[in-house]
């Protein structure tokens, strides 16, 4: 009786854990969906610098999402992404994270606006393909890793040079000052 009745309490307790939740904003969220809402690209972005003006920058953003997802997240899950200022980046990598881990004609985009963000739009879809989707992510990270990504498209900033020398100084020549006003007159090295 003592035996039954702690395998009874282990199943209680074991059924009690982690079911799966996937949030990426900490939210509050069951295991039937992978939420990646708010603000999706930003968030995904808080722990790796993606310069302004990068180039690829919707395949950064691609890249970021399905990491994430294919770590975090499980088939049959539905999937939520979400722009906040509807960029036509979002729109792109969006695509392509959808493409990648569910049936095409299983998205559903809707449109969020709100005063402040007028084009915020959510895609939505059910994970069917996260196996698939992470062994493609493998294979492009061997071919080019994210880090080497995100380096080579970032925009290129020149240095201004701190040694540039001041234009030089003609001398010999006669200058308004020298003639009429009695300035200076001499260079000095």
């Amino acid at each position: 009786m003592k035996l039954s009745s702690k395998c009874i309490a282990a199943l209680f307790f074991a059924s009690c854990g982690e079911v799966g939740a996937v949030s990426l904003s900490g939210g509050a969220t069951d295991d039937s969906v992978c939420d990646l809402s708010p603000m999706t690209n930003y968030r995904l972005t808080r722990s790796v610098f993606v310069a302004a003006g990068s180039s690829n920058v919707s395949t950064i953003y691609a890249r970021l999402a399905l990491r994430f997802v294919t770590k975090e997240c499980k088939n049959n899950q539905i999937l939520i992404l979400h722009s906040e200022d509807g960029q036509s980046d979002d729109d792109r990598s969006f695509r392509t994270v959808t493409t990648e881990l569910c049936g095409a004609a299983n998205v559903q985009r809707e449109a969020t606006p709100t005063p402040d963000y007028p084009y915020s739009f959510q895609l939505k879809c059910k994970l069917t393909k996260v196996q698939e989707a992470s062994a493609r992510l493998v294979a492009a990270e061997r071919e080019k890793s994210l880090d080497d990504l995100i380096t080579e498209s970032a925009p290129i900033h020149r240095q201004v040079e701190s040694d540039v020398a001041p234009p030089k100084k003609e001398c010999g020549k006669l200058t308004f000052g020298q003639l009429f006003l009695g300035m200076g007159g001499r260079c000095a090295n």
